[in-house]
């Protein structure tokens, strides 16, 4: 996904608060929260993990240096919890961005940013479709694979688990595990995650 160009600095109608040095680890938010704020990632790599009653948990969506996340809950016309928690994966400066409580001064005053949210709203959806289309289509391996050289392309600095893995190919990690021992046997495992 592409992103967008506008920085936070040339918002206007809207609150910034830098958070440097977030550890590994930290959360900015946890699933269920009310949201009043979205986010900028200035460094860092931040995963959005939803949790399930039984406690299981699922790593829906990944976030890099340039992207922002968190307004598709605080725009949303109804539910204003947090569907996920957003955790820092790799040590993470972000820039918190605070709208008016009338959200729609912000898209007033902010007419370029707002096509842009849109056009980050539409990448996603299509994004989680086709993820959907795979999970239902695709056999176990095929999953894995493309996960593990998704992950390992799009974000080459983060070591993956194999429970990250499977939680990104909608799969249990014991069977994550058994198709990477198999494609090491093979040498698949290496040209696939790009390891030499």
């Amino acid at each position: 996904m592409e992103n967008c160009s506008i920085k936070p600095t040339e918002l206007s109608h809207c609150q910034l608060t830098e958070l440097h040095h977030l550890p590994k680890g930290s959360f900015l938010y946890q699933q269920g929260e009310v949201a009043h704020e979205f986010y900028y990632i200035q460094a860092g790599l931040i995963g959005l993990f939803h949790t399930l009653e039984n406690g299981k948990e699922s790593l829906v969506r990944l976030y890099s240096k340039g992207d922002y996340f968190g307004f598709r809950t605080l725009f949303s016309m109804a539910d204003k919890h947090y569907h996920c928690n957003a955790k820092v994966l790799i040590d993470a400066e972000i820039t918190r961005i605070k709208p008016p409580n009338v959200v729609s001064e912000f898209f007033t005053h902010n007419t370029v940013m707002s096509q842009c949210l849109l056009q980050i709203l539409a990448d996603e959806l299509r994004e989680a479709e086709e993820r959907l289309t795979k999970s239902a289509y695709l056999r176990t391996l095929d999953r894995v694979m493309d996960s593990l050289y998704f992950l390992k392309q799009h974000f080459p600095d983060y070591n993956w688990t194999y429970r990250e893995i499977a939680e990104y190919a909608g799969c249990e990690t014991e069977t994550a595990i058994r198709i990477a021992k198999e494609l090491k046997q093979n040498g698949a495992f290496d040209r696939i995650s790009g390891h030499k």
